[in-house]
Parts: C-alpha cells; sequence; structure tokens
C-alpha cells in the first residue's frame, strides 16, 4: 500500500505543484515509503452497539451539538442540505432541499450555533444559524449569507480568533481560502483574508483553537498542520503520516474537551492527540466491511457514518481519557485596529521596510509619510495613505529624517542604500515637495539600518553595516544641497546584527535594537568623549520582548520628558509593540495591531520597521501617530504596506496617562 502512496505522490506533483515541499520529501513522510508502520497501540474489533435509522437523508458527515441541555446531532444530506436530529435519530429540523456532503460548526453566544455548508445545487458556500425558536422552544435553522464558489469546496471549518469566526474552505483542486464572516445591515459578509494552496485529494480540515492550529487531511500523505492566525508564519507540518490512517481518510472531528482529533478512514476509526504531532494514535478501531466517512464523540458513545448512509452506528468500545497536558493558549496581549493604511509597494515579497513622519509646519493634514520598498526605492504617502511620489534611488533599507535650516528645506530625509552601499539623502520644502539630492558612499559592506539625530544645527546619521558595527557621520550640506557632503566621525562594534534604531535628541542617547539580544542604550557624547559604552537596557525574554528586535521610535509628549514619553519597539518573534519608559529601562506594556473589518484593513504582522510621533494630526490621530510595516498584507493579501495607528487607541487600550 505505500509503495503505491509513492507513485499516487509523483502522480499528484505532475497534477498540481504543491510549493511547499518536494515528491521526495512527501514519500518520506509516508513513514518509509516500501515499509508498513502499524500503530503501536493495539487495535480494537469495533462492534455496532445500535443503529440508528436516518430515513431519506443520505448523510456523508455527522456533528454533535447542545441546545440548552438537549444533544443533537447535525448531519450533512445530499437530498435534504442539512438535517438536525436528537439522540434517537428522531428528526427535529431541516433545510428540506439541497444537496450538502460537508459542513463546519461553531459554537457561538448565548448557547446557538454558526453553521457553514457547500450547497451543490447553487454552487455556494451558505452560513446558517441553529438557535431555538422562541415560541415553540424548538431549533431552527436561520439563513444568514451566501458566497458564490467557482469550484466544488471539499472542506469546510471554523475557527474563533480575537473574538471573530474565520471559515476555512478548500476546493476540489486544492486552493483554499481564509474568510472573516460576520453580521451587516441584513445579510453576514465574507471578508477574504488569504489564499491557502495544497493539492487535488483533500477530503477535510479541523482548526484546534486551543494550540491554533489548521489541520487538512489530504490522502494518501496525511494530516498537515498549519498555523490558523494568518499573521504568523505558515509553519506548515505533518500531524499525521498518511501511513497511519488508511485509505480514503477524511471526516475530522476535534474533542476540544478531551484533547484529541477524530478521524475516520475506511474500516478504521482513529484518535490522536492534539499535543503530539507525529505520533501513534491514543485509539484505534476497524469496523468489520464498514467504509466509514465521519466519526464523532458524544459523551460517551462513539457515534460514525458509513458512506452515503441512512443509518448512525453507535459503537461499543471503552473511549480514550482526556489528554493530561493541553497546553494553555499562548497569555492574550491587548489588541489596537489601525485607522488607514497605505497603498501596497510595488515589489513583491519582503519588500516595504522602514516608514518615516514629516510633520507640515503650516498644515498637519498635509503631513507625509516617508516609506521604503527595499527592492526599488522610496515611496511618498499622504495620511490617507495614498502614493505621491515614488524615487526609484535603489535598495533603500531604513529612512529616518530632521529638521534643518536652509533656504529651501525644512527637513531631510535619509535612507540607507543597498544598491551601492551608502546614504541617500532628501529635501523635504515647507510646502511638502520632496527631492531626491543623490547618494554619498560609504565603506561598508551592507548598509542596513539608519536613524539621524540633530545636535545644534548640525545633522548627523548612525548607519548600522549589516555584518559589522555602527557607524557615526555627519551630514553637510551647503547652499546647493546637491552638493553635500557625509563625514564619517565614529563607530560602535557590536555582537551580532542591528537595524532599528532611533535617537532622543534632546538627551544625546542612541537607542539600537541587537536583533537576538535586545535593546541596547549609548550615550553618544560620552561615547565620542571616549567614556561611553552601551548598555543593555531592555533584554529579549521571550514574553515581553521576543526576537527579532526590529523597529523602534520614541513617542515624546509636548514637553519632551514625563511620563507620558515612552520608547516603541517592534518585538517580531510575537508580532508586537512593546512599550518602554523614555530611557528603555521599564516595560510599560505591550499590544498587537489586529484587523479593522469595519474598514477592510488587517493587522500587522512580522513588523520590520516603525514611527511614532505625539503630533497631533487631525481628528484621527488627535494624540498622534504610530506607523508600523506590515510583513504580511492580508484581506486579502497583497504586496506588504504600512499601517496607521492612532495613538489615543494604544493609550485607551493600555491604559496610558
Amino acid at each position: 500500500m505505500i509503495a503505491g502512496s509513492c507513485e499516487k505522490v509523483n502522480e499528484m506533483m505532475h497534477k498540481h505543484f504543491l510549493g511547499f515541499v518536494s515528491a521526495a520529501a512527501l514519500c518520506g513522510l509516508l513513514v518509509g515509503c516500501g515499509k508498513t508502520a502499524e500503530p503501536k497501540a493495539q487495535t480494537e474489533k469495533l462492534k455496532p452497539q445500535q443503529s440508528i435509522s436516518l430515513s431519506g437523508i443520505v448523510s456523508s458527515q455527522l456533528a454533535p451539538l447542545t441546545l440548552g441541555e438537549k444533544n443533537y446531532l447535525l448531519l450533512a444530506s445530499e437530498e435534504r442540505a442539512l438535517v438536525l436530529v436528537d439522540e434517537d435519530g428522531s428528526e427535529v429540523a431541516s433545510l428540506d432541499t439541497g444537496k450538502v456532503e460537508r459542513f463546519a460548526l461553531q459554537a457561538m453566544a448565548a448557547g446557538n450555533w454558526l453553521v457553514a455548508i457547500y450547497e451543490e445545487g447553487r454552487s455556494e458556500i451558505q452560513l446558517y444559524e441553529i438557535a431555538r425558536e422562541a415560541t415553540a422552544n424548538q431549533p431552527q435553522f436561520r439563513f444568514l449569507g451566501a458566497r458564490k464558489s467557482e469550484a466544488p469546496q471539499v472542506a469546510l471549518c471554523f475557527s474563533s480568533q480575537g473574538g471573530r469566526n474565520h471559515l476555512f474552505s478548500i476546493d476540489e483542486t486544492g486552493l483554499g481560502y481564509e474568510y472573516v464572516v460576520q453580521p451587516r445591515e441584513q445579510l453576514w459578509s465574507f471578508s477574504e483574508v488569504r489564499p491557502l494552496y495544497f493539492g487535488e485529494q483533500v477530503s477535510a480540515c479541523a482548526v484546534d483553537d486551543t494550540r491554533a492550529q489548521l489541520l487538512v487531511a489530504q490522502p494518501p500523505l496525511g494530516i498537515w498542520s498549519l498555523n490558523a492566525d494568518a499573521e504568523k508564519d505558515e509553519e506548515r507540518r505533518v500531524f499525521a503520516a498518511g501511513s497511519r490512517l488508511g485509505e480514503n481518510f477524511a471526516g475530522l472531528w476535534i474533542d476540544r474537551q478531551a484533547g484529541n482529533l477524530w478521524l475516520a478512514g475506511a474500516d478504521r476509526v482513529l484518535a490522536f492527540d492534539l499535543t503530539q504531532p507525529m505520533s501513534e494514535p491514543v485509539f484505534a478501531g476497524t469496523v468489520a466491511s464498514a467504509e466509514l466517512v465521519s466519526v464523532a464523540r458524544q459523551g460517551q458513545a462513539l457515534l460514525a457514518l458509513e458512506e452515503e448512509s441512512d443509518s448512525i452506528l453507535r459503537l461499543a468500545t471503552a473511549l480514550p481519557a482526556a489528554t493530561a497536558a493541553t497546553p494553555l493558549s499562548e497569555k492574550e496581549i491587548p489588541r489596537v485596529a489601525p485607522r488607514a493604511q497605505t497603498e501596497p509597494v510595488a515589489s513583491a515579497g519582503d519588500a516595504a521596510d522602514d516608514p518615516a513622519i514629516w510633520i507640515n509646519p503650516r498644515n498637519v493634514a498635509d503631513s507625509l509619510i516617508l516609506g521604503t520598498d527595499k527592492k526599488s526605492g522610496l515611496n511618498v504617502y499622504d495620511l490617507s495613505g495614498r502614493l505621491l511620489q515614488q524615487f526609484p534611488v535603489g535598495r533603500v533599507n531604513n529612512v529616518d529624517l530632521r529638521s534643518v535650516e536652509h533656504p529651501r528645506y525644512t527637513a531631510l530625509a535619509a535612507a540607507s542604500n543597498r544598491t551601492t552601499p551608502g546614504v541617500s539623502l532628501f529635501g523635504i520644502t515647507p510646502a511638502g515637495e520632496v527631492d531626491s539630492l543623490g547618494l554619498r558612499e560609504m565603506d561598508l559592506a551592507d548598509p542596513y539600518g539608519l536613524c539621524l539625530f540633530n545636535k545644534g544645527s548640525k545633522t548627523f546619521s548612525w548607519v548600522s553595516d549589516k555584518d559589522g558595527g555602527l557607524h557615526l557621520a555627519e551630514i553637510l550640506l551647503g547652499e546647493n544641497p546637491l552638493e553635500w557632503k557625509l563625514s564619517q566621525r565614529a563607530n560602535v562594534q557590536v555582537q551580532s546584527q542591528v537595524e532599528g534604531c532611533v535617537v532622543d535628541d534632546e538627551r544625546e542617547l542612541l537607542f539600537f535594537g541587537e536583533e537576538d539580544a535586545g535593546v541596547w542604550r549609548l550615550d553618544i557624547a560620552a561615547f565620542v568623549a571616549g567614556e561611553g559604552r552601551p548598555q543593555l537596557v531592555a533584554a529579549v525574554d521571550g514574553e515581553k520582548l521576543v526576537a527579532d528586535v526590529e523597529g523602534m521610535g520614541l513617542y515624546l509628549n509636548e514637553e519632551g520628558s514625563g511620563e507620558q514619553s515612552y520608547l516603541v519597539v517592534s518585538s517580531q518573534g510575537n508580532n508586537s509593540y512593546a512599550l518602554f519608559t523614555r530611557d528603555g529601562s521599564e516595560f510599560v506594556g505591550h499590544f498587537r495591531v489586529d484587523m479593522n473589518l469595519d474598514l477592510g484593513i488587517d493587522g500587522s504582522s512580522e513588523t520590520d520597521g516603525l514611527e511614532v510621533t505625539s503630533a497631533g494630526l487631525g481628528a484621527a490621530y488627535p494624540q498622534g501617530l504610530l506607523i508600523v510595516q506590515d510583513g504580511r498584507n492580508r484581506l486579502p493579501s497583497q504586496a506588504q504596506n504600512f499601517k496607521l495607528v492612532s495613538w489615543a487607541d494604544i493609550a485607551e487600550k493600555l491604559g496610558l496617562p
């Protein structure tokens, strides 16, 4: 059987491109490709204790649910769409018409249930609510909304994320989508979050919300595990190899209380510990001469359906105990929604990187956002996120700006350039016009991070070499701005890679992030005098600050000091933003940037650069603005961009003074 499975793998590889793993690797996932791999646990021969008759339903999926204190079974029907029966098989409610083979079921508030089906006759994914009818006190189906589908859907499953209902749907070609489904004025809406790519022969899916993992059955390969959260790396892994599952396995069902994943395959029933990927099953049984397609546990009863069945088998067996070591979900971090986002950058892949904010002295509503596209150049946006200008000056990585005294320009912006190693300079006029002033080379292998600071009338830059230290240089801008010079002054040796940095001009303090170590602080004046050394003020601890440490900015109140000033750091490893006191020594709190579904904006993750200002920028940003790079631009999936977050929302969520 295994050798045959390897042949099927190669055939599938010719039919469909599975970009995440090669055919040879897939064969390896089948445990040996040529050797049988029987479960160590003894396989029990299961005998039907009872057969519950289902008249005229023809079902291929079942799931238990409870309304009030009464237990029911929900059944897909190829003749009547959805049918709800009580424990003895008596029909309680149905949709009466429609052909349905797969559904997803999710508990809702107030004890009701959300159901998603693929209705073949209409080629639609449809949403229904199951609730008790108020007058008759009987369950009923209520239509919520629908979405047309170009291909038949073979797998549906729900996930609960941030108080939202997410629906995963996979079609017969192996193309899947994640949607957020939510109520609107009349019908529910489907907001596309991201696409997902599998191959042919997907048969079922389920989501383990405790561990936020999406599980997808794909015979003969096995069961895949992916991160259900679209703002995290996909991390596709094998949960169970196909050699252990029999043929045509499907009917994934999660026993959340016991922490087990159940599935059916031909004559086999298996259960796996959700905390132990690639482990032996905790339960294995066979039903003689059966073709099982769905299995679920209700109380102490194990229920199973045969293919296109008109009866439910109640199997006599001792069920496995609950998993003893079910881990808790990670500690919830407060979430703040963005108010706007920029247009996506032109380059695909990992491209957007670092923003800067220019405050227009004539009208704050006309302030600008500068953002790097590290594959092509610098972009200029307005506060609505609309792209105004593009400067194709090369692979600029980080950007920062400072005000200057000059006949033409009110501010200078500088960006580290990796195409020709050096610094690209830009001038900003009082009217908000941005000019490119050219590039000056530096003797660096790979300019990476960059931040500016002013000391009196002088402007300096700190530039990190990707494999070296931090280099201090003065920007000398003459009357002819195109003839500017870059004069190196000093350098700081570091132990590993540095990108994010920011300078507190008033206190002459440099903060820089050593990606795997934490945030360092350097007294610039003391260092230049030969006395100062960097101090690690905020170490990576895996909770408050998680490697990689990336972008950082300073939120300074109007007085430039006091309890309302903060160092903001991108904690890339857990997709959050950490606030520290102005000197970087004390942790204040952290938050994540979450979806704003009303505006159709996704959250942010894998953030590289950020910038923040305390300047009031209109009604949306009365206490200032935080801009963060978004490494995974979802809702739907597009090229990377930048998210705009109101500081007032952050302050309210974290209870800041």
